[in-house]
């Protein structure tokens, strides 16, 4: 009878644990050897309907926060963490380095190639030169009838190598052509009448050797001068053509400039006898001949070529000295 009474007691107490929590009993009922399919099922059912009602639980919360009353991130206290680095003593940020400006290796040697014409222009360059510039290391090197038609008369290859060689000129000017407009022997050693189609491949070759022999050399700058207007009929058909194949010529290095003067005594592209200079002054720019210069328009082409070459920097006016004042002066 005693035993009756503790076995109802305990089967009381276990049901009463069961139907407190059926779903916990389920739950770990259904991990036992001993639940079947059915229980197992049910088991997971329960845990599924759990997680919807706390799913459904969280979400209403959300649905209850009035978002308009949260404090934005601008406007809470910023937290200031203290970090390793904030604590140890920061070194100054070094300045960059300004990067060094690069030398210019001024421009001191200038050498004057050409005919009779360069002459009289090499001699008024010069004295600007030395007057406005300072530089006096200059040479004049032409020959009288000479050009890069008639290399049987005048070798001006050999003659421009060996001068370069021995001179180290920085910057050449170069002035050909008033004695070039005859008839040529290609380099096939035939006869070509001049200004015909065969004439003026074979000067551009003559020209084109002419400019590669500067271009390849040691020198840093060359101006190639080209003739100014004429006075006289042959001139004024021939020297255009050959201009243009000056031109064309130096093209051919970066450090070949041609400097146009066709228009310096031309007037509505037709020549002017009387031109002024820089000052105002007028005089006759041309002789005779319709080729060479007088003093004064030698001296205003020699300003177009300094006045170029003052543009492209290669020129630079010296700095004036300053002057102090003496004491009681």
């Amino acid at each position: 009878m005693r035993d009756r009474e503790i076995l109802l007691i305990v089967t009381s107490v276990i049901l009463t644990l069961i139907f407190s929590n059926l779903s916990l009993f389920l739950k770990s009922f259904s991990s036992t050897p001993f639940a079947s399919p059915e229980i197992k099922q049910a088991a997971r059912q329960i845990e599924l309907d759990s997680f919807r009602k706390s799913e459904q639980d969280f979400w209403s919360k959300i649905k209850d926060i009035n978002f308009d009353s949260v404090p934005k991130i601008s406007e809470t206290s910023p937290v200031k963490t203290a970090t390793k680095s904030a604590l140890i003593p920061q070194k100054p940020a070094k300045k960059p380095t300004p990067a060094k400006p690069k030398l210019t290796i001024p421009y001191r040697k200038f050498l004057f190639i050409g005919d009779s014409v360069m002459f009289d222009l090499g001699i008024k360059t010069q004295y600007t030169l030395k007057e406005k510039y300072n530089i006096t290391d200059t040479k004049i090197d032409y020959k009288v009838s000479s050009g890069l038609n008639r290399i049987d008369y005048y070798d001006w290859y050999a003659r421009t190598r060996q001068i370069i060689k021995d001179y180290r000129p920085d910057v050449v000017i170069v002035l050909f052509g008033g004695n070039d407009p005859q008839d040529i022997i290609d380099s096939q050693g035939k006869y070509r009448a001049i200004l015909t189609p065969e004439w003026q491949k074979a000067y551009q070759e003559r020209v084109d050797r002419y400019a590669k022999l500067l271009g390849s050399s040691s020198v840093r700058k060359v101006y190639w001068v080209g003739q100014s207007i004429s006075n006289k009929s042959s001139y004024i058909k021939a020297f255009p053509i050959m201009n243009d194949i000056y031109k064309n010529a130096s093209k051919s290095s970066a450090k070949i400039e041609f400097i146009s003067t066709w228009d310096t005594f031309a007037e509505a592209g037709k020549f002017v006898p009387v031109v002024a200079d820089k000052s105002g002054k007028r005089g006759y720019v041309k002789i005779y001949d319709g080729v060479h210069f007088t003093s004064h328009g030698a001296e205003i082409i020699s300003d177009v070529i300094v006045d170029k070459m003052a543009k492209d920097k290669i020129l630079k006016a010296p700095k004036k000295p300053i002057q102090t004042k003496k004491d009681g002066g």
